[in-house]
């Protein structure tokens, strides 16, 4: 019964098309129709609703308060229409997701997770895209992010906070501060946050490292090479604890230090409208059921 009041497809579909690009003419060029024939489809949704949707002038179209209202549940309706036909059309059998990400926690943390994640959740086909800057997300696109940061975040929910603690190879055999002062300190220079930065003057202040010489060591750009340089027995490296926690459960890595340094918390972000999304709300789940572990 509540189908049965919907307004005409074709109405509903020039009526996107209108309050999409605000144009009677565009709207018709669009769906090759003339813009006679997309007024006749405008009135028809407004004698079928009882109100006025638009709001016509010689010059220009405008949303009504209820044509505003309509427009967010058509666009995002045929957005996820023509989400659906575009994978049937390609083949796809399972909802494609592209989740965006830093390199550091795509590498670190989730490439050695695929297999499982893949386990879990077979029925979805995700892509993954590798970026520290921040990408808009919408649906189609890439529509799901695990974002680091305090937040707040659009559409987000928490998954954990972090911490930052130093960590070396166990066969550097450090387990005092007189062990920490005759190793080789690692530094990181690309790191951009958390703030203040977990760096070793901001560790060796808060542990009374007074004898360490918190600017003396090796340099690397990024954190993915200066775990690989922590774990090849190079020295002591400053990182987050969620990104080296499988070469830590593995004893590739040890913490020998109670002393850690705060971090912020990562986030599952998803694209608006999307939220609410069976594969969405899964692949959710799974990160937060993951990252608590």
């Amino acid at each position: 019964m509540a189908r049965s009041r919907l307004p005409p497809l074709p109405a509903l579909r020039a009526f996107e098309a209108v309050a999409r690009r605000l144009s009677f003419k565009q709207a018709a060029d669009e769906l090759s129709v003339t813009p006679t024939a997309i007024s006749h489809q405008i009135r028809q949704l407004e004698t079928h609703l009882g109100r006025r949707v638009l709001d016509r002038t010689p010059r220009a179209v405008a949303l009504t308060t209820e044509g505003a209202a309509l427009y967010e549940v058509t666009r995002s309706g045929f957005e996820a229409i023509a989400e659906v036909v575009e994978r049937i059309r390609e083949g796809a059998g399972a909802p494609r997701i592209t989740l965006s990400s830093t390199a550091a926690f795509l590498g670190h943390w989730l490439t050695s997770r695929l297999q499982t994640l893949r386990r879990d959740l077979p029925a979805i086909d995700l892509r993954l895209h590798a970026s520290d800057a921040t990408v808009d997300l919408r649906a189609g696109g890439i529509e799901a992010a695990i974002r680091y940061g305090r937040g707040p975040f659009a559409n987000a929910v928490e998954l954990c906070n972090d911490t930052f603690a130093p960590v070396c190879s166990p066969r550097l055999g450090i387990k005092t501060l007189a062990d920490l002062r005759r190793a080789t300190l690692i530094h990181i220079d690309g790191r951009r946050r958390p703030l203040p930065l977990p760096d070793w003057r901001h560790w060796c202040e808060k542990a009374k490292a007074r004898q360490v010489d918190a600017n003396s060591g090796q340099h690397f750009p990024d954190s993915l090479l200066a775990v690989q340089a922590a774990i090849a027995g190079q020295g002591v490296a400053i990182v987050s604890r969620v990104l080296v926690s499988d070469a830590l459960k593995a004893g590739l890595l040890v913490a020998p230090f109670s002393v850690v340094l705060p971090g912020d918390a990562y986030h599952f972000v998803c694209a608006e409208g999307v939220e609410h999304r069976a594969d969405i709300t899964s692949l959710r789940a799974w990160f937060a059921r993951e990252l608590a572990g």
